[in-house]
């Protein structure tokens, strides 16, 4: 044990997995209160379902920019000027609502515009580091804990949040947010890079793309296309993820619908409920820390996403059957769960396998890319359910959207098989 605590890859991981806990937990409980404020002031699955669009939508128009920025700066100074930029749009806002409070949505449409792009800079530009920050072979085990410190904080993050609602204003939250990052940034500065010499994978794609070549913004776009393009496996989990998104906008439109607008329940309630995603999380993320993947990582990630549909297609039951909210409670938070079990298990082994098949100079436009695609039509559907739950039976829009989403995973199941695509890409 005295060993691993002198171990500078141990002290590099227990930093990053620092870093983690303090960002995720500090927009955590501000995602909370966010969400509850607009439920609350506009009682719309609609109203929210916009709010929920502006991410995507805003990802979109950055596509180019940041994965050109990524593969041709400092990682490290990203991050920094990302957190920095954060902390400077949570004053802002919390300035600006203080001031004008009646202008709630249009300020925090503008704070989620400002908190998504410094979010795609940082989160970029991170994954594109993880190379040089560890050694290939303890890739699985850092995205695993990495994912498990992610999902304590999300456990931690809404009982919090739904405790102090109630006496903390939105731009107090903002505020409070602040004091997360910085503790954020400070842990991203005392981060070793290129640790590990940011040589090309074994299973990548040749690529004769020089890192510090001066390329134009829309060539070195069009070299991230290109390979993306060329690489069958990581395009069809782009749209496949494109497809899994628009559904699952279900979801995160519903849940939140159903929770506190059809079924009354209270904000303790609820965030006790929310972070059942966490607990499953952090379950899923420990155990496949420990585990050494027998099946190829695509296939995996498909059974997970079919064990997701057939959950989704029962979670409008509470709003049929009129159960105690004690009931309630219980179904959500263990359908949470295992909703948090199984998205580790579907996310991770993706992310990790892209991590060793992606060349290291191109890891910024391809990671952007692929990111963007997968959330292509999360707006769309977002506005689509949005829409619906304001005006069809909740059970029935989640049972169709579950039986859409196994429709799909058989698609790609198929079509995997027939092209010999895990053949042709092994990991």
């Amino acid at each position: 044990m005295m060993k691993m605590k002198n171990d500078p890859s141990f002290k590099q991981m227990i930093t990053l997995l620092s870093a983690n806990f303090f960002g995720t937990f500090g927009s955590g409980m501000l995602s909370f209160a966010i969400g509850l404020y607009i439920l609350h002031r506009t009682g719309s699955a609609l109203g929210m379902g916009i709010t929920l669009m502006v991410g995507p939508l805003v990802a979109l128009f950055l596509t180019p920019v940041v994965g050109y920025i990524v593969d041709t700066r400092s990682h490290r100074g990203i991050m920094i000027a990302a957190q920095i930029g954060t902390s400077i749009g949570l004053l802002t806002f919390a300035l600006t609502f203080m001031q004008w409070p009646q202008y709630y949505y249009q300020e925090l449409i503008g704070l989620l515009i400002i908190l998504t792009i410094t979010d795609r800079f940082l989160s970029t530009a991170l994954s594109a580091s993880l190379v040089t920050l560890f050694p290939s072979q303890t890739l699985q085990r850092v995205n695993s804990l990495n994912q498990s410190v992610t999902s304590l904080a999300q456990l931690v993050s809404p009982i919090i949040g739904a405790v102090i609602y109630s006496f903390l204003s939105i731009a107090t939250f903002a505020l409070v947010e602040i004091i997360f990052e910085l503790l954020t940034l400070a842990c991203i500065l005392r981060l070793t890079f290129d640790v590990v010499p940011a040589s090309q994978p074994a299973e990548a794609a040749p690529t004769s793309l020089d890192p510090a070549a001066k390329q134009s913004l829309f060539t070195n776009f069009g070299d991230g296309l290109h390979y993306l393009k060329g690489n069958r496996l990581i395009l069809l989990s782009c749209l496949f993820g494109a497809g899994i998104n628009f559904l699952f906008a279900a979801v995160n439109v519903g849940l939140p619908y159903i929770q506190v607008t059809l079924l009354k329940m209270p904000n303790t309630l609820y965030g006790l409920t929310d972070s059942g995603f966490a607990v499953g999380m952090i379950l899923g993320g420990i155990s496949l820390s420990m585990m050494t993947l027998k099946h190829h990582p695509f296939l995996v990630s498909l059974w997970g996403i079919m064990t997701l549909a057939i959950i989704l297609m029962f979670l409008g039951i509470p709003v049929q059957l009129g159960w105690s909210m004690t009931g309630n409670v219980l179904f959500y938070g263990l359908f949470n769960a295992t909703i948090g079990i199984v998205l580790v298990m579907v996310n991770t082994p993706i992310q990790t396998m892209m991590q060793k098949l992606v060349p290291p100079a191109m890891q910024g436009r391809v990671f952007m890319l692929s990111g963007t695609v997968s959330s292509l039509l999360m707006p769309l559907g977002t506005l689509v359910f949005g829409a619906l739950f304001d005006r069809l039976a909740a059970w029935l829009i989640l049972l169709i959207a579950g039986a859409g989403t196994l429709v799909l995973v058989l698609t790609a199941m198929i079509y995997a098989q027939k092209t010999q695509l895990l053949i042709e890409y092994p990991a």
